[in-house]
């Protein structure tokens, strides 16, 4: 799959995870965060402009292509990139990415700094 297949499936992913069908949301942002031998996914569901609900997505499918991703977006020479963030607008049926390769520790998220990285990942 190139890059934009594995994004549809991602957000495909979690649009059917069965956690965040418990409730409705209008939006979702997806950390994907890689250190030096272990990775960590962290969620945040909103809805009608609430704060940011953690919500991470189950199953094993997700990270796969997350790594997958990883490999389709390195670039020869250089650092593959620690942070993936993933934004999804439901209602307009977007998705937007960004990736991290300086200062990963920004979006570490921890039960200190959940809540202003969730405002700070928050889907437009």
């Amino acid at each position: 799959m190139n890059r934009d297949e594995l994004l549809g499936e991602i957000a495909r992913l979690i649009v059917v995870d069965p956690k965040a069908g418990e409730r409705p949301w209008d939006g979702y942002a997806l950390i994907a965060w890689y250190g030096e031998g272990i990775s960590r996914l962290n969620g945040f569901r909103y809805d009608k402009g609430q704060p940011g609900e953690a919500l991470t997505p189950s199953g094993a499918e997700i990270e796969n292509r997350l790594e997958q991703l990883r490999r389709a977006t390195h670039v020869a020479g250089k650092a593959p990139w620690r942070v993936c963030i993933m934004r999804i607008n439901r209602e307009a049926a977007e998705v937007a990415i960004d990736f991290e390769y300086e200062d990963p520790g920004r979006w570490y998220v921890t039960p200190d700094s959940a809540a202003e990285i969730a405002e700070r990942v928050r889907p437009c």
